[in-house]
This record gives structure tokens, sequence and C-alpha cells, in this order.
């Protein structure tokens, strides 16, 4: 259950080039009880304009595969840099990775895809 939806426009980058020009992002908090502050954000991503060739190659791999097959391609592609001005939290970077979604009708620009940061080193 979501008690808080943010919508705004950012880029996303992979080694400081211009992966998409223009994506949808989704900031949400979960009020569900038993989660870390950390689970709580939610953030989701549309990729619209100036898709990068490669970025939507694999993009195009995640939507055409479910269940576990899905998570391997998610966890094969490397991380984007999403940098967006919240209303909120002013200038914001997050480095995520991009997880299957849930919905996979539509065309490309269309799919959301969650996002989450990658499993830090121990």
């Amino acid at each position: 259950m979501l008690t808080e939806h943010r919508y705004t426009w950012g880029r996303a980058y992979r080694d400081g080039e211009v992966v998409c020009g223009r994506v949808h992002v989704t900031i949400g908090r979960d009020a569900r009880l038993g989660l870390a502050r950390h689970e709580r954000l939610y953030v989701a991503a549309r990729f619209l304009e100036r898709l990068h060739p490669a970025l939507r190659t694999e993009l195009t791999a995640l939507v055409r595969r479910r269940g576990a097959a899905a998570r391997r391609v998610a966890e094969r592609m490397e991380p984007i840099e999403l940098v967006f001005d919240d209303v909120h939290l002013g200038h914001q970077r997050i480095i995520a990775r991009v997880e299957p979604p849930q919905l996979r009708r539509g065309e490309l620009r269309e799919i959301e895809f969650g996002l989450r940061e990658p499993k830090r080193a121990p």
C-alpha cells in the first residue's frame, strides 16, 4: 500500500553518458508494517525519449521474460544513474538497478520499471 506519490522528470546515465534523455520518475512510500526505512522507499521509472539502443535492447529483453529468467536478465544489467529534481528533497542523484516490470503490456515507453539500489559489499 503506497501512501504517497510524487512524480518528476529526469535523465538516466551510465558511465557519464546519457542513456535516456527523458525519464518519468515515480517516488512513493510504502506504509506496510515491518519494513525498514530504506525498504519503504519505492522508486520506479518509465524511459520515454532518446533511449540509447543498448538500454532499449536490455529493457526489451527484460520485458519479454518472466520469473527467474527476468531476474537473471535484471542482475546482468549495469546500474543506471538517475538525475532529477524532487519537490521535497531538491536535486537528487540515484544509482540503481532496473527490476523486471509488474505489467508488461504496451509499448516500452508505457512500461514502469522498479528501481533498487545495488547490493553493497560487506
